[in-house]
C-alpha cells in the first residue's frame, strides 16, 4: 500500500510474469461543494506515478446524464467536472455487466432514484494488459448500494500449488455436518494412536470433497437467488419489496453469512 486517505486507498500490485500496476480504490466525496478534493487526489496520483493504473470504487458522480434515473438529477457542471478529471488522468470507463445502476433509493411517492455511482476506470495501457477485464454489478441484498466485482483473466503458465486440508468454520452451520463427523469418526474402532491417526485421515478425506460440494451448492444457490431478486426489482410494476422479495433476501442473508464466515477465516490464515 502506497498511501491512503478518507477518499482512497492506493497501492501497487505485483504478480508473477506481469508488469506492476497501480490500484486506487476510491470513495468520492458525497458533498457537491467538496468533490474537488476527490478530483484533486486523482490528479495528484496521476502526476506521481508512470505505472499502468486502475481506479475502482464509488465515485459518487456520473459521467453521463442517463446514468441518473429519477429525482434529484445532477447539474451539468457536476458531470462536466468528473468528465474533465477522467480526461486529464487519461482514464477510460471499463463498462459493466448487470443492472444499469449501483445505487437505488426509494423516494417520496413510491418511485425510485437509480444511479450508477460505482465504476472502474483504467488507463489504455492497463486495458491492453488485461483485455478480458470485466466489471460486474452484483445484486444487493440488504443494502441500497450494490457491490461491484472486477475480474480479469489470469496469465497462462502460472504454477498450480497442491492444496492442503483446511478446516472451514462455515461447515458447522450445515445440518449434515455433525452426522458426517459422527459417521466417519465411529467407523474406526481402534482407540490407540494408529486408530486416532486413521480417524483424522478419514475425516480430512471425507470433509474435503463434502465441503467442496457444499460450497458449490451455496454459490449456485446464491447466484440463482440473486438472479431472481434482480428480475423482481426491475419489474415495471414494482412499487416496493414484495413478500417473495423479502423471503429471498432472508435466505440470501443466511447464505452470505456462511460465505462471509469462510472468507473471514481464509483472510486470517
Amino acid at each position: 500500500m502506497a498511501a491512503y486517505s478518507q477518499y482512497h486507498i492506493d497501492g501497487v500490485v505485483f504478480s508473477p510474469n506481469e508488469e506492476p500496476w497501480r490500484l486506487t480504490c476510491v470513495y468520492g466525496e458525497a458533498r457537491t461543494s467538496e468533490c474537488h478534493k476527490t478530483w484533486g487526489m486523482l490528479k495528484f496520483i496521476k502526476a506521481s506515478s508512470p505505472l499502468l493504473w486502475l481506479c475502482i470504487g464509488d465515485f459518487n458522480e456520473v459521467l453521463h446524464r442517463e446514468e441518473h434515473l429519477g429525482v434529484n438529477e445532477r447539474s451539468n457542471s457536476q458531470i462536466q467536472a468528473f468528465r474533465e478529471i477522467v480526461d486529464v488522468c487519461g482514464l477510460m470507463d471499463l463498462g459493466y455487466v448487470g443492472t444499469a445502476w449501483t445505487f437505488e433509493n426509494k423516494v417520496t411517492g413510491g418511485t425510485y432514484s437509480r444511479v450508477r455511482l460505482d465504476r472502474a476506470l483504467a488507463t489504455p495501457g492497463w486495458s491492453e494488459c488485461f483485455p478480458m477485464a470485466e466489471l460486474r454489478h452484483l445484486t444487493a441484498v440488504a443494502s441500497d448500494h450494490s457491490a461491484i466485482f472486477l475480474r480479469h483473466e489470469p496469465k497462462e503458465g502460472q504454477p498450480i500449488h497442491a492444496r492442503i486440508f483446511r478446516y472451514e468454520a462455515m461447515w458447522e452451520s450445515h445440518d449434515k455436518f455433525a452426522p458426517l463427523i459422527e459417521q466417519v469418526w465411529n467407523a474406526e474402532t481402534r482407540t490407540n494412536m494408529q486408530g486416532l491417526e486413521r480417524k483424522l485421515m478419514s475425516l480430512s478425506g471425507s470433509l474435503t470433497p463434502w465441503g467442496r460440494d457444499i460450497l458449490c451448492h451455496v454459490r449456485r444457490e446464491l447466484k440463482e437467488l440473486k438472479s431472481k431478486l434482480a428480475e423482481l426489482r426491475v419489474a415495471p410494476d414494482r412499487v416496493g419489496p414484495s413478500h417473495r422479495e423479502l423471503k429471498i433476501v432472508e435466505r440470501l442473508v443466511e447464505l452470505q453469512h456462511r460465505e462471509e464466515t469462510m472468507w473471514q477465516q481464509r483472510f486470517c490464515i
